[in-house]
């Protein structure tokens, strides 16, 4: 029984593809050939139609033009322009007005024309003499065209704009006299843009005509672009401003479709007439033939097949026969696997089993040698067990005399493309960038540790200072580069230079510290732990006087006080503090101090701050000074200010009261800011600042105001002598009374009772 093998469908379609690749390529000859002589058909009718078309435009456009030059060279014209028109010049206007009418037939399809006195302002068509006015902008714009007469497409007539799309107007526009700088007049005269439509042959079945003017905008299509859609016409329009030929033909596809280009340039005002045929359709004829070839082809193809699996399968029964000689304890799905592939699949199988397993033991070196290295820079490798590790790490003691360590950290992803998220990535990239940036031969296999990148790097220096020259280059370049290609600033540690591995684990913590001090030393730098390890011990003092000024500014809730100071604060501790042990313990000092000041306005610090991730570990994660002095004033100082604030609001208010009421009770009496503080446990100067900012004015002040008000009261509701006011309100004699009622009051208190009395009996109460 005949089964399908590969190796068997192989010969049979190589049969039947020779017996009928001839006949096939040449039904595809005769097919193309056919296709093409009828297209250069429908190509030379179409060319003929768009030609017709044009000479049919340009014969109306042409007697249009002659019209309006003989209507220009007219005396009534002339007459018009020079003299003007007045009232009683009526002759001349119906003279005018019969002449262009006459130039309005039935054939040009001429919707209105306008003559424009441009020196007097006046415009006369058919609604009439006007004013030119309110048409200025748009004359302006006619006159800057630097020709004597010219077509334009406009959307809208010159005296009713359109506000829509299909309400173009076709313009002819002359100017009077011809080849003038300056021009007396304008002959405007206005074709409908439907009207130059019906220019358009409505016999052209194949595809469509359209009419475009020098900008390429469409004046009139033939079918309403029925056939087109506005980004196809958008293609062809590019072409054409490609294109510098007065006509041409060519061929174009937009998406699916093709279509036959045919287009002219009109030397008589610069129009483009284009025409476009679907392809579709001229090749509808040359189906009927490829049809038949077609037909003739499968029958072939059906001969062909019969012939073929015949012969194939006497051709492939001696293959047949040693294949199941060979293969008879073979599962059925094993017959149907090409013969001659079968040991060229083996051997292929062979060698991607080894492929495989170079990649997996090169992959395992990589992990393993990366592992040598970190238990390396922290120390976990023991003296005995050195030297069997510098083999596998290729890392030969006798190639290098010098060793040291570079660690790199990410300042801040702030203002960068990346996330928080994306920072293992990051670290991961920089170390492939090191790992290229630095030959193989000086370094071991660069690795990221927590948060950090780091590189043991060796070389064979004539002396201590040339290798820490060259891994400050080294250094510069990363950092370079990182910038760069990642857009991303990082800062660099250098360890001081070691002889040999053993030493690897001091280097790295040297690296490591020296990239604490980028706290101090800003963002994107690089650190010898030399440069910044001060050389003694230097004996530094916590500022805590602009601690304390701090804390006082904060209780009082003066923002620009505590920004100054904070600003003060932390240049003091930066400045002073080589050390990043004692830098960091002064900053911890700082905040604990705030944290209490925070408890003592009795608010939870968890309550107010939150605690996500913990205060402690934000503020020991901060890279620099200017970070850690907005990390405070926007997370720890702003949050307890309106604590205080709002404490000290409430405070004020109810101080403000108690006094305003002692002032109120005992006006009569010796009081003073002194008593009043006395009374509330209150420094006098306290006192006096918490009316000011309550009330706006001072203890003094109100008092004597409010004396004043008393003693009107009295003056209008008693029969009080002033002496005795006087004495109530505890002024030393009358002479003080009277002078300070007319200081605030502006009157003597006996003018004043006097006015009172008067005002009283003119209201009639007495």
């Amino acid at each position: 029984m005949f089964r399908f093998n590969t190796y068997l469908t192989k010969m049979i379609v190589f049969t039947i593809g020779v017996s009928t690749l001839p006949i096939i390529m040449l039904g595809l000859f005769f097919y193309m050939k056919t296709s093409e002589t009828i297209q250069d058909k429908v190509n030379a009718g179409n060319v003929l139609i768009l030609e017709q078309t044009r000479l049919r435009v340009e014969q109306i456009l042409t007697v249009l033009d002659l019209q309006i030059e003989r209507l220009s060279d007219s005396s009534y014209v002339t007459e018009a322009l020079d003299t003007g028109i007045v009232p009683s010049q009526f002759i001349l206007v119906q003279n005018l007005l019969s002449s262009m009418s006459r130039v309005q037939t039935f054939d040009v399809g001429v919707q209105d024309i306008h003559l424009i006195n441009l020196k007097q302002g006046w415009i006369l068509n058919s609604g009439g003499l006007n004013p030119v006015a309110a048409l200025e902008s748009t004359l302006s714009r006619y006159l800057h065209i630097n020709r004597d007469k010219f077509w334009i497409a406009e959307n809208g007539s010159l005296l009713r704009p359109g506000n829509g799309e299909n309400n173009t107007t076709i313009k002819l526009i002359k100017k009077i006299p011809a080849f003038s700088d300056d021009p007396d007049g304008l002959f405007i005269a206005e074709i409908p843009g439907k009207q130059l439509r019906s220019y358009l042959s409505a016999h052209n079945t194949l595809g469509e005509v359209m009419i475009l003017d020098e900008s390429y905008h469409i004046l009139a299509s033939q079918n309403d672009n029925k056939l087109l859609d506005p980004q196809m016409l958008d293609t062809l329009i590019a072409k054409l401003h490609q294109s510098n030929e007065a006509s041409g033909l060519y061929e174009t596809n937009y998406g699916k479709k093709q279509v036959g280009v045919a287009f002219q340039r009109s030397s008589f005002n610069g129009w483009i007439y284009i025409s476009v045929i679907p392809i579709e359709l001229i090749r509808l004829e040359s189906r009927k033939t490829g049809w038949i070839i077609l037909a003739t082809c499968v029958i072939m193809l059906l001969l062909a097949v019969v012939i073929s699996l015949a012969g194939s399968q006497r051709m492939y029964a001696p293959v047949q026969r040693l294949y199941q000689s060979l293969f008879t304890n073979q599962d059925k799905e094993r017959k149907r696997i090409d013969e001659f592939h079968m040991i060229n699949e083996g051997f292929i199988r062979m060698r991607n089993v080894q492929v495989q397993m170079a990649d997996q033991i090169k992959n395992h070196m990589r992990q393993l040698e990366e592992y040598y290295v970190l238990k390396l820079v922290r120390g976990d490798i023991k003296p005995s067990e050195m030297n069997e590790k510098l083999g596998q790490l290729d890392a030969n003691s006798t190639k290098w005399k010098r060793m040291g360590v570079l660690t790199i950290k990410i300042d801040t992803l702030k203002g960068t493309r990346y996330s928080e998220s994306d920072s293992e990535l990051l670290l991961f990239a920089i170390s492939n960038m090191v790992g290229e940036l630095i030959p193989a031969h000086n370094r071991l296999m660069p690795i990221v540790v927590q948060s950090s990148q780091v590189t043991l790097i060796f070389d064979d220096p004539k002396s201590t200072e040339e290798f820490r020259t060259y891994m400050y280059a080294m250094a510069k370049k990363i950092q370079d580069e990182v910038g760069n290609y990642l857009s991303l600033r990082i800062s660099i540690g250098i360890s001081r230079s070691y002889t040999g591995l053993h030493d690897a684990n001091r280097a790295y913590k040297e690296a490591m510290d020296a990239l604490k001090y980028r706290v101090l030393f800003g963002q994107q730098t690089i650190l010898h732990i030399d440069d910044v390890q001060p050389a003694q011990n230097v004996t530094t003092e916590y500022p805590k006087e602009l601690e304390r000024q701090i804390f006082d500014a904060i209780k009082m809730a003066e923002r620009e006080k505590i920004q100054c100071l904070l600003d003060s604060f932390f240049e003091e501790i930066s400045g002073q503090y080589h050390n990043y042990n004692d830098y960091q313990i002064a900053v911890t000092r700082f905040f604990v101090n705030l944290i209490r000041l925070l408890q003592e306005s009795g608010v939870s610090h968890l309550e107010l701050l939150g605690g996500d991730p913990p205060l402690m570990e934000q503020l020991h994660a901060l890279s620099s000074v200017e970070d850690a002095r907005n990390w405070f004033k926007s997370q720890m100082i702003e949050p307890v200010v309106s604590v205080y604030e709002d404490q000290r609001r409430t405070k004020y208010q109810t101080i403000s009261q108690e006094v305003v009421q002692m002032i109120h009770d005992r006006y009569d009496t010796d009081i003073s800011l002194e008593a009043c503080s006395n009374m509330l446990n209150y420094h006098p100067s306290y006192i006096s600042k918490v009316l000011r900012q309550e009330l706006g004015i001072s203890f003094s002040d109100y008092l004597m105001q409010y004396r004043l008000n008393k003693a009107k009261e009295m003056l209008e509701d008693t029969e009080m002598k002033i002496s005795e006011i006087a004495e109530k309100l505890r002024y030393n004699n009358s002479q003080n009374f009277i002078r300070s009622f007319r200081k605030l009051a502006g009157m003597t208190p006996g003018t004043y009772r006097a006015e009172f009395i008067e005002r009283q009996y003119r209201a009639g109460r007495f």
